[in-house]
């Protein structure tokens, strides 16, 4: 899930990542998450005792959704009721459609859109977080069904990328949802468009290891030539050798893997 992290940093991704396996602590999480994939790692997105071990051991934020930061950026997590209000800190206020979207709760979207003129719902619908992530990308990477519904009936953009260049479908194709991916393609969502590494909605779920229905859904040719793309990018990551068959050095003079997934 971290492969779309800028290839100079991978280095430090993975030291990391092998200090998170050497803690008695976090080895079994990590182990559980290797072995179960995306999905695995969803279940912890409400879990915020690990999530905030899992941020102090990474340096970074992961206490929020899919692919960084994410429902938190609009003051609370991807369980939909805010953040755990500490002693003496101020009310985070009432859900945004972010968290909303996260938490699947397609009444509450249907409520605040209600009423409003076509200029709010879009701008609603439409808002994106500090990394280009608009409601419909969280929906759709946490797998939930009635809230997608509901904001594409609200006017939701299936195609609009987020800052990766990665579309509502290839959070759901990426994280391995299947029921997302086929509402948005049956709603037209491009299943060519590529992200920031290239890679479209089907490779993005090739690379990532989903399950072979939610490749498959994109059809024999698209499933055909993304698994080849997801096939060759391993092969490339195992000889530490890019696409012209060179070594790709990093700042830190090891060799690149080409970030293509969702986190």
């Amino acid at each position: 899930m971290a492969s779309m992290q800028t290839p100079g940093s991978q280095a430090e991704v993975e030291r990391r990542l092998a200090a998170l396996k050497a803690d008695p602590e976090l080895e079994p999480i990590m182990a559980e998450i290797e072995a179960g994939g995306p999905a695995a790692m969803m279940k912890y997105w409400d879990d915020p005792v690990t999530l905030e071990k899992l941020s102090k051991a990474m340096g970074s934020a992961f206490a929020a959704g899919p692919a960084g930061p994410a429902a938190a950026a609009d003051g609370a997590g991807a369980g939909g009721g805010g953040v755990v209000e500490e002693e003496g800190e101020e009310d985070a206020g009432p859900p945004t459609i972010h968290d909303l979207a996260s938490a699947g709760d397609a009444d509450g979207i249907k409520a605040l859109l209600a009423g409003k003129a076509g200029e709010e719902v879009a701008a609603l619908v439409g808002a994106v977080d500090e990394e280009g992530r608009t409601p419909l990308h969280f929906a759709a990477g946490y797998g939930e069904e009635a809230a997608v519904r509901a904001l594409l009936a609200g006017g939701a953009g299936s195609g609009v990328p987020d800052g990766e260049g990665n579309t509502p479908l290839h959070f759901a194709a990426g994280y391995d949802q299947p029921a997302i991916v086929t509402i948005l393609l049956g709603v037209g969502a491009d299943a060519t468009a590529t992200n920031a590494n290239g890679k479209n909605p089907a490779e993005t779920a090739a690379i990532n290891g989903v399950s072979d229905g939610v490749v498959d859904l994109f059809g024999p040719a698209a499933a055909a030539a993304a698994r080849a793309t997801a096939a060759a990018e391993a092969a490339a990551a195992a000889t530490g050798t890019g696409e012209g068959g060179e070594a790709e050095e990093t700042e830190e003079g090891g060799a690149a893997e080409t970030a293509t997934a969702t986190e």
